[in-house]
């Protein structure tokens, strides 16, 4: 009788998310016949119902499982690793059902990342796929060092490479998809589409796609198999692209005026807190303190140089992640309501 190892199980962790999710669809997709392990929280969740009806027939055919496991629960990560080839990881800021008041309790973050990390190791996983943040105090050169939501995934890509001998880290940009949060854009009382990213107009920045753009690389990844890829971090990020550039793109594929109108980093630490907690308020304006200022010769969140050859995805894997252009045809995203 094949084993989960022989039928190459994968976990997927967040797969009800948006990243997590776009890795369970492009897996699905896969000809390496892939056999998933969703998990959630809750395999009863309205999330949980809703991924395995989009994907009935995969879960009818035996590719496709919900599995309960929670990342705050050691024991339950490790039943849900247990046989599995490969691990999908993401950590979030967020801690589900508190709110963070101090930011000391943002290191629960590496806390989660380290439990699934231990339950790899543990269950002999033999690849970790883990989607990390580059060391923002050492990137900032020490000017901005409370962007712990960066920091703590770093942290955890560390500890996952000393721990574990295959992995491979993926490191996405901003996200498309939070155009559709007040701090990213807005619609004016007259119509046009305010651009408000808290970044000067002419300052370039990267972007991701979470769902189909760590989905296809994540999926990839696997594809090519851990002796290929160990060890290697690959930036699944847009071209550079400014928010003037950004607004002309709407309005040429919509119709519709669009400009951009930043707020000030303060105002996106104040709107975007409530995600998470006062705790997040510094962390979420400090990033966009440096993102205002980050070199146009950097990439990855000014960690790197723009010309340097870490890994090369699209040389590697054959992929590139989406233009702005790619993700508003994709989406339909039609701007704010």
């Amino acid at each position: 009788m094949p084993t989960a190892k022989t039928t190459r199980t994968i976990v997927v962790t967040g797969a009800t998310g948006n990243q997590g999710g776009g890795v369970v669809r492009a897996l699905l997709a896969s000809d390496k016949d892939w056999h998933i392990r969703a998990l959630t929280r809750d395999v009863s969740s309205s999330r949980a119902k809703a991924l395995l009806d989009e994907y009935s027939r995969d879960a009818e055919a035996g590719r496709l499982s919900l599995v309960p496991g929670h990342v705050y629960d050691p024991s339950s990560l490790r039943s849900a690793f247990a046989g599995a080839y490969g691990v999908f990881a993401i950590t979030s800021e967020a801690y589900p059902g508190r709110v963070l008041v101090e930011e000391v309790e943002m290191a629960h973050e590496v806390e989660a990342g380290r439990n699934m990390v231990s339950a790899a190791k543990e269950t002999g996983v033999e690849h970790f796929v883990f989607s990390s943040l580059p060391d923002m105090v050492k990137t900032t050169g020490g000017q901005f060092p409370g962007i712990h939501h960066m920091n703590n995934k770093h942290a955890v890509e560390k500890i996952a490479k000393e721990h574990l001998s295959g992995v491979t880290c993926l490191i996405p940009g901003f996200f498309y998809t939070n155009m559709r949060w007040p701090q990213y854009c807005q619609r004016r009382s007259d119509g046009m589409v305010r651009f408000c990213t808290a970044i000067p107009s002419k300052q370039v920045a990267q972007w991701t796609d979470p769902s189909y753009d760590m989905g296809s690389f994540a999926a990839k990844v696997f594809d090519l198999g851990v002796d290929k890829t160990t060890g290697k971090t690959y930036l699944v990020m847009s071209p550079l692209i400014t928010p003037d550039e950004m607004a002309e793109t709407f309005t040429r594929l919509t119709g519709q005026p669009a400009a951009h109108d930043p707020i000030s980093p303060e105002e996106f630490g104040e709107m975007t807190a409530p995600f998470v907690g006062p705790a997040f308020k510094s962390d979420a304006q400090q990033m966009m303190e440096w993102a205002s200022v980050t070199p146009a010769d950097k990439t990855c969140f000014g960690a790197m140089d723009l010309h340097e050859k870490m890994n090369d995805s699209f040389e590697e894997l054959g992929l590139k992640a989406s233009t702005f252009e790619d993700w508003l045809r994709r989406s339909g995203w039609k701007g704010p309501e």
